[in-house]
């Protein structure tokens, strides 16, 4: 870069002062010898030779360059367009991993509400419940495995994998001709959910400091928390105005949306290696370990007292091979080099604790949103669609509790109030459910909800603050990987426990008054109790379907009990960790480093002063523009002057500084 000077000179001939013995006019209206002028100069620069030499040489370099090359006043304007790029590449990054979580989380419940009608349609109502457990367990069963990919493989195309996966299971499920394909397909499509949904939380995590997460974390919560009551309401209008197959076709143009955006405007850095030595870091043992005792658990929580008894070989068989795989699984983890979970990390406090209490959440969680459509559908004979719009209220709360807590978090630090509080009213309103009968005032109804609506708000955005804050950042995504696996794992068995007290209590109490014919019809095809029971036996079903329901919300009581209880052994960590100074030597050294720029950057600025003494007359710009332009000069020139100085700071000096 040209000098100050120098380009006023260009601009401005008549100031140009002839180095001869005519005189100047200054601007204190004396008059003086050009040698005057420049003694005045070389006096004012003396005092400031060492800080002006660097910048000097940096005038010379810049002036042997081409002009194609030199640097410009233009370079201001181009720095403001990138960093506005910059800023609409991160809005849309940040849309596009909504637009995904939404779809991954609408999937999970989507199906709560029409489950009735797709099993009529098949014929197969004892087995329905395995099209919403399918997809929970593999979703839940491959978030470990996900998060280890993304450290081994990066994460942005670990995400645009479960994508592409997730749409793929969503076509085949729009197609599916009986209930086997279908639960088949559901598996699938939970697989890729499973790598959109770990993402998501794993980016936002590494793009966004830990002080400054929770108001990110909390927008990522609420539109998880929306999608999730928002699903059976999609859910019922589809199955009662169009067809439940709508409610897979909708995620194809969507998920092309997101898959779009993430592709062009996502800019992450993907790991080097080989692909083969990437291959071999991946925890093959560990990962079928984990989906064969997951598998094994699920299908014992769903046979016993339906398909068999609780004491037959078919569901003790499967709870024994889970005890048996985990203890194998402890092994194995103890002796590969990456493990798919690292034991050390269950030694920590909070996140042991995070974890046991994401687990009862989430029991609790899945079977609000799943059993609440069933006493709306069946108690009160709502239609699929007006049992998701009664949950609208609780949905509301959900989100703006959950991005209010993320603000809160990130102001004031604070997050471990969240958690209990936020489970207490969660283990209320579960009580207040206990209380629904045939003729409970929808006031009530929609008082109840709020009040479950703002405890899984305050939960959603505290757990997961609160277990990042608890580890290192090189832990940062199997932690919250394993968060997300022990909600949804939570989350898989609370809907095969509501689904087996249903439908053992039922198979207890509807024998008392109706024949086994019509017993057998209403556990097959529940719509059967509102749409083809005779009359005289309607009454007794439906008193029936209320005391089981009352027994549910009784035992999701006590899961959400337990769960505020193991809240409180959580830790409130700093979530500044990440910008605090590692000790008090490398503060004192960070201060000696401020100090001494402080000092350069006033050496600088006494230099230009002193030009600009020495010739007012040439430093007096004609207008306005003028003026900006001579700022915008020095403010770029005296940058560049400080890194440079800085740079020649020796490095002893600055060993001795720390």
């Amino acid at each position: 870069m040209q000098s100050i000077e120098e380009n006023l000179i260009r601009r401005r001939p008549s100031a140009v002062p002839i180095l001869n013995n005519t005189s100047i006019h200054t601007a204190n209206g004396e008059f003086q010898t050009p040698q005057n002028a420049v003694g005045r100069a070389d006096e004012t620069s003396h005092k400031v030779e060492n800080s002006s030499y660097a910048l000097q040489q940096q005038q010379q370099q810049n002036d042997q360059l081409p002009i194609s090359k030199q640097p410009t006043i233009s370079s201001t304007a181009n720095e403001s367009i990138e960093e506005g790029e910059k800023k609409q590449s991160i809005f849309l990054t940040f849309f596009g991993l909504q637009l995904a979580l939404f779809l991954s989380a609408l999937d999970g419940t989507i199906v709560a509400t029409c489950l009735p009608r797709i099993g009529s349609d098949f014929n197969a109502t004892s087995i329905v419940a395995w099209v919403a457990t399918a997809y929970i367990l593999t979703f839940d069963a491959f978030q470990p495995m996900f998060a280890r990919l993304s450290d081994i493989f990066g994460r942005k195309w670990v995400l645009i994998f479960g994508i592409v996966v997730f749409l793929i299971g969503s076509l085949l499920c729009a197609v599916a001709k009986n209930m086997i394909w279908l639960i088949i397909c559901r598996a699938i499509a939970g697989i890729g959910g499973a790598g959109i949904f770990s993402m998501v939380f794993i980016i936002v995590a590494d793009i966004v400091p830990l002080e400054k997460r929770g108001n990110y974390q909390g927008l990522v919560n609420a539109v998880f928390a929306l999608a999730s009551v928002f699903g059976p309401l999609i859910g019922g209008s589809f199955t009662d105005y169009v067809t439940w197959r709508w409610n897979f076709y909708i995620n194809l143009p969507i998920g092309a949306v997101a898959l779009a955006v993430i592709l062009f405007c996502l800019k992450l850095p993907v790991p080097k290696g080989s692909l083969r030595s990437k291959l071999k870091r991946i925890d093959y043992i560990g990962t079928i370990l984990v989906l064969s005792a997951a598998t094994l658990f699920l299908l014992a929580m769903n046979f016993g007292g339906q398909t068999f008894p609780w004491n037959h070989p078919g569901v003790v068989v499967p709870l024994v091979l889970v005890v048996v795989l985990i203890g194998v699984f402890i092994w194995v983890e103890h002796k590969v080099p990456e493990p798919l979970m690292p034991l050390r990390l269950f030694r920590n406090r909070s996140v042991s604790g995070v974890l046991a209490s994401n687990w009862f959440f989430g029991i609790t969680f899945f079977s609000v949103v799943y059993y609440l459509p069933v006493y709306f559908q069946i108690v009160r004979a709502d239609t699929a669609m007006w049992s998701g719009i009664r949950l609208f209220p609780m949905q509301m709360l959900i989100s703006c509790f959950s991005t209010g807590s993320g603000i809160f978090i990130s102001k004031f630090g604070i997050y471990k109030p969240l958690m209990p509080l936020g489970l207490t009213l969660l283990t209320l309103a579960t009580g207040l459910f206990a209380l629904y009968d045939e003729t409970t005032n929808f006031s009530e109804i929609y008082g109840t909800t709020v009040i479950a609506g703002a405890g899984l708000g305050f939960m959603f955005s505290s757990s997961i603050i609160a277990i990042q804050a608890a580890v290192d950042n090189k832990d940062i995504a199997i932690v919250t990987g394993l968060a997300n696996f022990s909600r949804l794992l939570g989350g898989a068995l609370g809907v095969a426990i509501s689904s087996a007290v249903l439908n053992s209590t039922l198979a207890k109490t509807l024998p008392q008054r109706l024949p086994p014919p019509l017993v057998q019809q209403v556990l097959s095809n529940q719509e059967f109790v509102q749409h083809g029971l005779p009359a005289e036996y309607f009454d007794f079903a439906i008193h029936c379907f209320v005391d089981a329901l009352k027994l549910n919300w009784y035992i999701m009581l006590a899961m959400s009990a337990v769960a505020c209880i193991i809240s409180f052994v959580v830790k409130n960590n700093s979530i500044k960790k990440e910008s605090a100074p590692s000790n008090p030597d490398s503060a004192k050294a960070s201060d000696n480093i401020s100090s001494r720029k402080s000092s350069i950057t006033t050496a600088t600025g006494m230099a230009e002063t002193g030009m600009l003494q020495a010739f007012p007359e040439i430093a007096q710009p004609d207008n306005i523009d003028d003026i900006e332009e001579v700022d915008n000069q020095q403010q770029h020139q005296r940058k560049r002057s400080i890194d440079e100085i800085y740079e020649h700071i020796p490095h002893q000096q600055l060993s001795k500084d720390k």
